[in-house]
């Protein structure tokens, strides 16, 4: 099966082709790579990224604060509740959360 190309696009296969062979070699050095930084620098200084979930960022470190500073203070009260107590504290708390009578009668 032959594949019939249209003119157009040999030309720019052409085009495309020569412009390969003749093109200069880039003088990648210190020189380039500082130039380049530059470039990236005055960029992002005249462009700066500005997100409409911005404000969100501080308010999610604060509640992850405060909400690590809860689970401590909830596991601290367990443990002093724990350590005051003769009984197993699951014990007590299974007592009041009864459902009702066992589904098999014994």
């Amino acid at each position: 099966m032959t594949v019939r190309r249209k003119p157009h696009t040999e030309q720019v296969e052409r085009l495309l082709a020569q412009a390969h062979r003749t093109r200069q070699e880039v003088a990648v050095g210190e020189n380039w790579a500082h130039g380049i930084m530059r470039v990236v620098r005055q960029d992002a200084v005249a462009h700066p990224y500005s997100s409409m979930l911005a404000w969100a960022e501080p308010l999610v470190w604060r509640a992850a604060a405060g909400a690590a500073l809860v689970a401590v203070v909830f596991a601290g009260s367990v443990v002093a509740y724990t350590s005051r107590q003769p009984e197993p504290v699951t014990a007590i708390w299974l007592e009041e959360f009864d459902a009702g009578p066992p589904l098999i009668a014994e």
